[in-house]
């Protein structure tokens, strides 16, 4: 019995399904929206006490932490192999992974809460707001979502991470080592990066392009390709639909003034 409890084709989330697909494996896939606070639950928080997703659940032995969880299901699971086979090459897809856990997510996911989560709880009294923060079990948590909504972040600040964020990408493009970001085997490393990269030569266009990066974009362009990239990001992003259905409903509440969101007391 094989299980996933994720968020939807997204960042860590996406880094999770990937080795799943690549191998062609049978897992049933839980979907929570995160925008909604579906991870606190009760229910859930009771399988990951951190209230984060994503978590793999193999034969009721519970994984957290995408990096731990992809090296363990390519480790237990037949299929495309996903690590190097000699000590040198899996401690160079390790520098890779590490990478994108300690610097290049952290700077992408304050950009993404900054651009996100203010919007998302726009229907949402400060109280109501509270309340479901208070759920939240970890204090590191429920700062970020208390700062997010608050827009409390400088100008400064979100230039450092826009800066991380195309250092990330510069090291990439000189980094990588063939087709795929170790040589010729694809790894654990691209499954890590992509997972950062989805959406950028769109939302990132001045970081992610042809003129700046095009190893990167030539590299994104095989990864689109992947059977199993296809089949990870047909899966449904309920975050995704969720916030797109509140930017909507706010343009509409900016052409009419009197429509005034009830989390007035978030906006800076």
């Amino acid at each position: 019995m094989l299980e996933l409890y994720h968020g939807g084709p997204g960042a860590n989330s996406l880094k999770a399904l990937l080795p799943l697909k690549e191998k062609g494996l049978e897992f049933t896939s839980h979907v929570l929206n995160l925008l909604q606070f579906e991870q606190h639950e009760p229910w859930f928080v009771k399988i990951n006490p951190n209230g984060q997703v994503p978590v793999l659940v193999h034969d009721g032995k519970v994984l957290t932490e995408s990096t731990v969880i992809n090296e363990y299901v390519d480790e237990t699971f037949q299929g495309i192999p996903l690590r190097p086979p000699d000590a040198y090459g899996r401690a160079q897809m390790r520098v890779w992974t590490k990478f994108v856990d300690e610097y290049f997510c952290p700077a992408l996911s304050f950009l993404g809460w900054y651009a996100m989560i203010r919007t998302a709880v726009r229907d949402l009294s400060p109280a109501e707001f509270e309340a479901k923060v208070q759920r939240i079990p970890l204090k590191e948590q429920r700062d970020k979502w208390r700062e997010s909504a608050a827009q409390v972040w400088t100008p400064q600040q979100l230039d450092d991470w826009r800066r991380r964020v195309r250092a990330s990408i510069q090291r990439m493009e000189q980094g990588m080592a063939g087709p795929w970001m170790l040589g010729s085997q694809f790894t654990l490393a691209d499954v890590s990066l992509f997972s950062m990269l989805i959406g950028m030569p769109e939302r990132y266009a001045d970081i992610v392009n042809q003129k700046g990066s095009p190893r990167v974009v030539d590299w994104y362009s095989r990864m689109m390709e992947r059977p199993g990239v296809k089949a990870a990001l047909a899966i449904p992003r309920p975050s995704r639909e969720f916030l797109e259905t509140q930017q909507k409903a706010e343009a509409a509440a900016r052409g009419h003034p009197e429509a005034t969101p009830r989390n007035q007391a978030f906006r800076p």
